[in-house]
């Protein structure tokens, strides 16, 4: 590591090294963090990728997704593949869709105004094939087989935010830092900021690194970041089902989902009032990609009570992801003083890791009734309890120090999050060949009541949030349209980084308004 540029010692008094004293009380946390920015591993990611939406055919997302009892249609073989038994002819499915997320954000007890992004995305949602046909012993009136494609998950959102507030991103790079020397320092994040004079050290070393930004911890300064996020979750199942005696139907599905998400962070700011000696201003960049392929079982049954009842249940085994991490960060410091001018530059290696991750287990119940030709009502109750997930960052890596933090990682996820109940409820009408449809889902807080109380800052984490859903379609006797939109607004909060309370704590409000078309062509043989 490059030593920082020289600052005037005198400009530091002696309350410096007491409050030194009094963060070392937090060295558990400080270090912590270094852990978090050294593996790109944090919990959200554990929420992230097992947080799946029921999306599939138009059908089936016209009516909120609670299809799972009555089946005939490709997108139960990601929620009860008991369905599969029900189809009565062959069947091919594909529907592309169109997704859009607009999020508000706006940077809390700051002298700004929101500002809004949107990003948009095409993607194939799904590609299937059912291939009926009767069971070889009269009692099994079908026996059939599906394979394809259903998107799960989607990443897509882009969101700003822009303002002025007291705080600085060197704060965290400056608590993180506590008690190491220049070569422990971490090489994506305090190990730049020391590169180029963000941190340095004043006089004799003692384990703590000073800051231009502690000569006015009041200033306000500018500031500005940009989070764009990408990817999805698409799942290749392969499903078999049988019909026995018209009463009982039951299922099995092999999944293979396919995980792709990367995040890109650029995060600038300015001291536009020239409130602080010798400091301009940072930028900090990080660029994420995670990539990898899991398998799960899925197994399910459907009881029909009588003609007009049905009922259904799942089983969902977890999934374990194989996954790799590429992460990379990079720094600019722009300062002046009598001895050195910036901006300073500093990149960080290239880092490649490898690890396994476990979502949680899954019990589904659904009911449905069918009220004659008319239509019928259908719904799901999803249970997972997302606390039970877990990663496994020692299988390449046995380290002491990734050990500890496998440990710490996972006690975080079960100490944040918790189980939680979703439910999904629609229904259809038919009228001829014309279908309308609508729905209603309503998604459980993972978040665990404990952890919301002790973060009251953090917007909307107790909240459930619900989404609406419509639907119509046209059926003939060997083809299908179907069109289908949900729409859904969430609130949360994200922070930039992370700090004690030393430190002003800078947290954005976001507000999301999501809303995704989706178009299905069938056709039956």
């Amino acid at each position: 590591m490059i030593g920082g540029h020289i600052r005037m010692a005198d400009l530091f008094s002696y309350s410096h090294k007491l409050r030194y004293m009094k963060r070392l009380l937090f060295m558990a946390l400080a270090c912590l963090g270094v852990s978090y920015f050294a593996q790109a591993q944090v919990p959200a990611d554990a929420l992230r990728f097992s947080s799946y939406d029921v999306l599939g055919t138009a059908r089936t997302l016209g009516i909120g997704g609670g299809i799972g009892a009555l089946g005939a249609d490709f997108s139960v073989i990601g929620t009860n593949p008991a369905g599969i038994a029900t189809f009565r002819r062959s069947e091919f499915s594909i529907s592309p869709s169109f997704y859009i997320n607009n999020t508000e954000s706006d940077l809390d007890q700051a002298n700004s105004a929101p500002t809004s992004e949107s990003k948009l995305a095409f993607n194939l949602n799904n590609l299937g094939l059912v291939f009926a046909r009767q069971g070889r012993n009269p009692n099994w009136r079908t026996a059939n087989l599906a394979i394809g494609i259903n998107r799960i998950a989607t990443f897509q959102q882009t969101f700003r935010y822009v303002g002025e507030s007291t705080g600085s991103y060197i704060d965290f790079f400056q608590e993180a830092s506590i008690d190491l020397e220049p070569s422990q320092l971490n090489d994506f994040n305090t190990g730049l900021a020391f590169d180029v004079g963000a941190l340095f050290e004043v006089g004799e070393p003692d384990l703590f690194y000073e800051t231009d930004v502690e000569l006015n911890e009041n200033a306000l300064l500018r500031k500005e970041q940009t989070v764009t996020r990408r990817g999805g979750i698409n799942e290749i199942s392969l499903a078999y089902a049988g019909n026995f005696k018209e009463r009982l139907m039951i299922g099995f599905a092999i999944g293979f989902p396919i995980l792709s998400y990367s995040e890109e962070k650029n995060y600038s700011e300015e001291d536009v009032a020239d409130e602080v000696d010798f400091y301009r201003s940072l930028q900090f960049n990080e660029d994420l990609t995670t990539t990898g392929s899991g398998a799960n079982l899925k197994l399910g049954f459907i009881w029909r009570i009588s003609q007009a009842i049905r009922l259904g249940g799942a089983i969902h085994t977890p999934t374990t992801y194989t996954l790799t991490d590429d992460y990379e960060t990079s720094i600019v410091y722009d300062f002046v003083d009598g001895n050195s001018e910036g901006p300073l530059e500093a990149t960080s290696p290239e880092s490649q890791f490898e690890y396994t991750f476990k979502t949680p287990w899954r019990f589904v119940g659904s009911a449905g009734i069918i009220v004659g030709r008319s239509g019928f009502i259908s719904g799901e109750v999803e249970y997972l309890n997302y606390g039970g997930a877990n990663f496994d960052l020692t299988e390449n890596d046995g380290r002491q120090s990734t050990v500890d933090f496998e440990q710490g990682l996972n006690t975080d996820i079960a100490n944040i999050y918790q189980s939680a109940v979703n439910i999904r409820l629609g229904g259809e009408i038919a009228l001829d060949i014309l279908r309308l449809r609508a729905g209603i889902q309503v998604t459980g807080t993972p978040y665990a009541a404990s952890y919301v109380n002790d973060n009251p800052n953090l917007n909307g984490l107790g909240d459930t949030q619900q989404s609406i859903s419509l639907g119509i379609g046209v059926r003939e006797k060997n083809f299908f349209v179907d069109l289908g939109a949900r729409f859904a607004q969430f609130d949360n909060t994200f922070e930039p980084y992370v700090v004690t309370d030393f430190y002003p704590q800078n947290t954005v409000s976001n507000s999301s308004r999501r809303s995704h078309l989706l178009l299905t062509f069938g056709y039956k043989f």
